[in-house]
C-alpha cells in the first residue's frame, strides 16, 4: 500500500472515530439533559406534557443545529397527541354507564381478591411514605416521558423509525379513547372510595402532594379535565410495552432485558391503586395491536414500492405500460374468465 493511500485509510478511520465519539456524547448530553429536567419536575410535582416536552426538546435541538426540523416532525405529534388529551376528557360527559365489577371479579378468579389492596396491605403504610412508594409513584408518571425521551432518541438516531413510532403510538392513543368512550371502567382507588373493594390508596397522588411545588410551568394540560374513569385499557401499561417492543424490532435481542422496565411499570400501576389485572392485560394487547398493526401496513406499503420499482425498471425512462395509456387495470375483477368473456369470442374445449 502506498503512503498516500496508507494515509487517506488513516484518515477515515479518524473522522470515523470522531463522528462515533461525537454520536456517543451527543447520546450521553441527551440523556443528561432529559434525566436532570424530568428529575427536577417530578420533584416539584409535575411531570413532562406534550407542549413542555416541545419546548424542552426544541432547546436540545438547537445544539444538534436541527431546530426546524424538530418543529416540523414534532408539532403535528404534538397538536394529534394533545387532541387525543382533550377528546379523552370529554369522553365521562357522553352519558356511557361507568363499569366496576368485570375487573374485581378478574382480580378475584385469579389472586383471589383484589391484587391492589392485597398489595398495600402488605407494603403501604397509611400517612407514612417509604421508598419504594416514591419508586413506584415515579414510575407510575414516567410511562409518559420515557415515550417521548424515546421518541426524541429515534427523531435523533432513526430518523425513518420516528415517523412510525408517532404513528403507531397515536393509533395506540386513539383506539384507547374508542374504547373509554365505548366502556367507561372505574379505578381501584375510586371503586374503593365509593365501597365496591377494600380500602385502596391512591399512592401516587399521596406521593405527589408530598413534594413541595416551588414553581409552576404554564402548560395547555391545565384547560383539560382529566378522565376519571379511563381505566381500561391501561396506556400506562402501554406504552411501556409499545417502547419495549420498538426496541427489539429496531435493536434485536440486545434489548430484550429492557422488559424489566415495563414489567415494573405494571406492578407500579396496580400497587397505587391506579388499574387492576385485566386494565393493564388490555393495555399489553392494545400496544401489541398498534405496534402490529402498523408494521403491517409499513410493510405492505414497502412492498408496493418495491414492485412499482421493478416494473419501472423493466420498461424504458418515461414509458408507461400499455393498459395503463389506455386506462385499462389488471386487477383480477376486470378480467374476462375465459375466452367466451370476450366480445366475439367463443369458448374453447
Amino acid at each position: 500500500m502506498s503512503n498516500y493511500s496508507l494515509k487517506k485509510t488513516l484518515v477515515r478511520i479518524n473522522r470515523f472515530k470522531k463522528e462515533k465519539l461525537r454520536g456517543r456524547l451527543l447520546m450521553v448530553v441527551f440523556a443528561a439533559y432529559f434525566v436532570i429536567i424530568s428529575g427536577f419536575m417530578l420533584l416539584n410535582g409535575m411531570w413532562f406534557s406534550p407542549d413542555q416536552f416541545i419546548i424542552a426538546g426544541l432547546v436540545l435541538a438547537l445544539f444538534v443545529a436541527q431546530p426546524l426540523a424538530f418543529l416540523r416532525d414534532w408539532v403535528p405529534f404534538v397538536f394529534l397527541f394533545l387532541s387525543y388529551e382533550y377528546l379523552r376528557g370529554l369522553a365521562p360527559k357522553l352519558g356511557m354507564g361507568v363499569h366496576i365489577f368485570p375487573m374485581i371479579h378478574v382480580d378475584q378468579f385469579l389472586v383471589g381478591g383484589v391484587l391492589t389492596a392485597n398489595l398495600q396491605k402488605l407494603l403501604y403504610t397509611p400517612g407514612t411514605l417509604h421508598i419504594y412508594d416514591y419508586f413506584f409513584s415515579i414510575l407510575y408518571m414516567m410511562h409518559f416521558i420515557s415515550l417521548l425521551v424515546f421518541a426524541f432518541f429515534l427523531w435523533l438516531k432513526k430518523r425513518h423509525e420516528f415517523k412510525r413510532f408517532v404513528i403507531t403510538t397515536i393509533a395506540l392513543a386513539y383506539a384507547g379513547f374508542l374504547t373509554y368512550v365505548l366502556y367507561p371502567a372505574m379505578p381501584p382507588w375510586m371503586a374503593s372510595a365509593q365501597g365496591f373493594i377494600p380500602h385502596v390508596a391512591n399512592v401516587a397522588s399521596d406521593t405527589f402532594a408530598s413534594f413541595v411545588q416551588t414553581v409552576h410551568i404554564p402548560s395547555v394540560y391545565q384547560f383539560m379535565d382529566p378522565n376519571p374513569v379511563a381505566a381500561m385499557p391501561s396506556l400506562h401499561a402501554a406504552f411501556p410495552m409499545l417502547v419495549y417492543l420498538f426496541m427489539v424490532d429496531i435493536f434485536g435481542k440486545k434489548a430484550r432485558p429492557f422488559i424489566i422496565y415495563p414489567m415494573l411499570v405494571w406492578v407500579a400501576i396496580i400497587y397505587t391503586g391506579n388499574h387492576y389485572i385485566l386494565d393493564t392485560i388490555v393495555g399489553i394487547l392494545y400496544a401489541y395491536a398498534a405496534f402490529y398493526g402498523v408494521k403491517y401496513f409499513y410493510s405492505r406499503r414497502a412492498r408496493k414500492e418495491e414492485q412499482q420499482e421493478q416494473l419501472g425498471h423493466q420498461l424504458p425512462r418515461g414509458v408507461v405500460p400499455a393498459w395503463e395509456a389506455e386506462g385499462f387495470s389488471l386487477a383480477a375483477v376486470d378480467l374476462p374468465q375465459g375466452d367466451a368473456g370476450v366480445p366475439g369470442g367463443e369458448a374453447r374445449n
